[in-house]
C-alpha cells in the first residue's frame, strides 16, 4: 500500500525540509485560502510575519538574526510550522495570532 501524504506533513525534518514546509504553507496554501476573505492577511509576508513572531514569542527579528529560516532554530522553525498549520485550519486562530504580533511590535490590533 503506498504511503499517504498529508497536505501539512513535514516529510523532511532537516533544516531545509522544514523551510520547504513552511513555506508551502506560508507562500502557498494560506494565501489561497486568505480569497475567501476570512483571514485577517492575505500576502504570504503576512503570513511568515504572524508565525515568525508566534514562534520566538517577540518580535521575530529581536531574537532571530535575520533572514529568519537561515537562522532560526529547528524548534522554531517547528513552532512556525505549527502555527502556520493552526491558521490553515482555523481563520480564527489566524486572527488570533495576528493580534498577538501586532501586539508585539506595539501596532494597533
Amino acid at each position: 500500500m503506498p504511503q499517504q501524504t498529508c497536505l501539512f506533513a513535514s516529510p523532511d525534518e532537516t533544516p531545509s525540509g522544514l523551510v520547504r514546509t513552511m513555506e508551502h504553507l506560508a507562500e502557498d496554501i494560506l494565501p489561497a485560502k486568505a480569497a475567501s476573505g476570512a483571514y485577517p492577511v492575505r500576502f504570504d509576508h503576512c503570513f511568515k510575519r504572524i508565525a515568525y513572531d508566534v514562534a520566538v514569542g517577540t518580535k521575530w527579528d529581536t531574537d532571530v538574526t535575520p533572514p529568519f529560516c537561515a537562522n532560526a532554530t529547528p524548534a522554531q522553525l517547528r513552532r512556525a510550522i505549527d502555527v502556520l498549520r493552526a491558521m490553515a485550519r482555523d481563520p480564527d486562530r489566524a486572527h488570533e495570532y495576528n493580534r498577538y504580533s501586532l501586539r508585539c511590535r506595539n501596532a494597533d490590533a
